[in-house]
């Protein structure tokens, strides 16, 4: 209880030297809260800061927390400046009432700091990816790197945090895990930032071998050269996807497509409305136009944009406006017709009028592009398509490249084999596309003897063998079971009126309780979360689950992903928080009067 009495200063200051001269306990404590101790931890905190917010802008936020703000020795020194803080309030005792703003705003603080570690102890951040329709999940992935390491005499995963990115193992400074239940250790010697596939076409003599080919592809401008092999499975066509910007197909034979180009010929006046004829009656959506005295053709694209062009410079040239071809091939100052064949009847702009072809892709046509590859009598053929448009075909011949339209692309068939399979294995860099995180690990016995060592890709599970024996690997986020389950009822995607703008982001999702059964739904939209459970007391408390709206799917609506958040030590950061308030209040403004 604080004193209501005030003592002089300097009264009490020859009480705390007289204490701190008899006893070697407030000697330690004096020291523990003295201002120059404060100071060092200060100074340290804030540098550390200042590095950790340098790294967030040149990395990114996991460097910061891997080496300061979740690192042991950064929860050391906010332990070490807790117990200065708690040792500066020691050190007024006994409190008087002039202390109570004192007092108040340093236990603030160290509650406040408390929170933050069992946040960081013990909270998460993960997603969730929902479907309507499909079962509820009771896991959710989180931001931490791990290694599920197989217990052969359970059959349990363990969970190990490993993250390659700061353990940096290599061959000179492996890194050894023991794995569960056996006298074996995980040797982890590499990682690497792409990891592939090294695939290869090979024959294939046995009674359920397929057809394939082995095709390559290159580009000079982007320094790229990859191989790709190709068989039927058992489905028949087998597809891949090319850098995110195309498909290649290889199939039992190539559908039937039309044109993607379609041609249009217009037949314009300067007084009249003009005729337009296409040959399979499909429109360009591109219009011309002539100016009064014959000598300008406007040409209105699609989207509105229009341009002049000089009749007579362009005459027979093709001109390419956009992503339409348009030649202006006959002129007739003044048209007549004359036994239903078009001529002028005199040389001067009377009734100006001209034949402009105009040559566009079908408006319909798909925006990704498609290799379509199939083998007929004659050898193998391709076409190139947009959607169910052609682009371009012809004929593939091994060492024959031809262009693919996309940048400077080109392909070329490698190999064809009438009965092939695709041999593969995992290595850095394979393919030549981009790839995926990996770690290199083998098994080391007591002895010392070791097993092949394996690549195992990131969310990818490998079977490391030594000797007779095995042990399964994964490698991937951490997916932590959570006490309920929560599914996807509904997602809807509000537009901004008369545009395809998305306004908000709504998901309606069901929780249940693993335990008791019970229901709750809960809706999740831009900037208002979903909780669970919910109520007065998880929201105080902290010991509340936060759903977010994240991401979306354009091409599936049934799909929603969801940001999680769960922080336990919620209370006591905003208790903390009050209290520095508080005593900051009472130390400014409520300050017993001198006497």
């Amino acid at each position: 209880m604080m004193a209501a009495t005030t003592t002089s200063p300097d009264t009490q200051r020859d009480a705390t030297s007289a204490r701190r001269r008899r006893s070697p306990a407030w000697r330690v404590i004096h020291f523990l809260g003295s201002l120059k101790l404060a100071l060092l931890l200060l100074a340290t905190i804030a540098i550390a800061c200042a590095v950790a917010t340098f790294c967030e802008s040149r990395f990114d936020t996991k460097v910061a927390q891997a080496y300061i703000y979740k690192a042991p020795w950064f929860v050391v020194w906010l332990g070490l400046l807790c117990v200065n803080l708690f040792a500066v309030t020691l050190t007024r005792w006994p409190w008087q009432r002039k202390h109570l703003g004192f007092v108040i705003t340093h236990y603030g603080i160290i509650t406040l700091l408390i929170g933050a570690l069992i946040g960081s102890k013990f909270g998460f951040e993960g997603n969730v990816t929902l479907h309507r329709g499909a079962p509820p999940l009771d896991r959710i992935t989180t931001g931490r790197s791990v290694l599920q390491i197989e217990n052969p005499a359970t059959g349990e995963f363990p969970v190990e945090p490993f993250d390659a990115q700061f353990a940096r193992p290599t061959e000179a400074r492996p890194t050894t895990i023991p794995a569960p239940g056996t006298p074996w250790v995980i040797r982890i010697d590499a990682h690497t930032e792409n990891l592939g596939w090294d695939e290869h076409l090979v024959a294939d003599d046995s009674p359920r071998a397929q057809p394939g080919i082995e095709m390559t592809f290159a580009s000079r401008m982007m320094g790229q050269h990859l191989a790709l092999p190709f068989v039927f499975r058992d489905g028949g066509a087998m597809a891949r996807d090319f850098f995110g910007l195309a498909k290649i197909m290889f199939l039992d034979r190539l559908p039937a497509r039309r044109s993607i180009l379609i041609s249009e010929s217009q037949l314009v006046f300067a007084k009249y409305a003009s005729v337009v004829q296409s040959a399979d009656g499909a429109s360009t959506g591109v219009r011309a136009a002539l100016s009064a005295d014959g000598g300008t053709v406007r040409v209105t694209l699609p989207d509105g944009r229009s341009t002049d062009l000089d009749r007579a410079r362009i005459f027979g040239q093709p001109q390419k406006l956009g992503a339409a071809t348009i030649t202006v091939s006959e002129y007739w100052p003044d048209f007549e017709l004359v036994a239903g064949k078009p001529r002028t009847a005199s040389n001067q702009p009377n009734n100006p009028a001209a034949l402009v072809r105009v040559e566009a892709p079908h408006p319909g046509a798909g925006r990704e592009p498609r290799l379509e590859i199939a083998p007929t009598p004659s050898g193998i053929a391709y076409q190139l398509s947009r959607g169910d448009f052609l682009v371009s075909h012809g004929a593939a011949r091994v060492g024959e490249p031809f262009p693919l339209g996309w940048a400077d692309w080109s392909a070329t068939l490698a190999k064809s084999l009438p009965k092939a399979r695709i041999d593969s294995h995992r290595r850095p860099g394979a393919t030549g596309m981009p790839g995926e995180p990996g770690l290199r690990a083998q098994l080391v016995g007591p002895d010392g003897a070791t097993g092949p060592a394996q690549w195992i890709g990131y969310g990818d599970t490998a079977t490391l063998a030594f000797r007779d024996a095995s042990v399964r690997v994964g490698y991937g986020l951490e997916s932590r079971r959570v006490p309920f389950t929560i599914g996807l009822k509904h997602f809807e995607v509000p537009r901004l009126e008369g545009t395809e703008t998305p306004a908000n982001f709504i998901s309606t999702v069901e929780f249940r309780d693993a335990q008791t059964g019970a229901a709750q739904e809960g809706v999740a939209e831009m900037n208002h979360p979903a909780s669970w459970p919910g109520g007065a007391f998880a929201l105080a408390t902290g010991l509340n689950y936060k759903f977010s709206q994240a991401q979306w799917n354009p091409k599936d609506l049934d799909e929603t992903t969801l940001q999680v958040l769960y922080d336990p030590g919620w209370l006591f950061k905003w208790s903390g928080s009050l209290a520095i308030c508080a005593g900051i209040f009472i130390m400014f403004y409520l300050r017993p009067k001198k006497k």
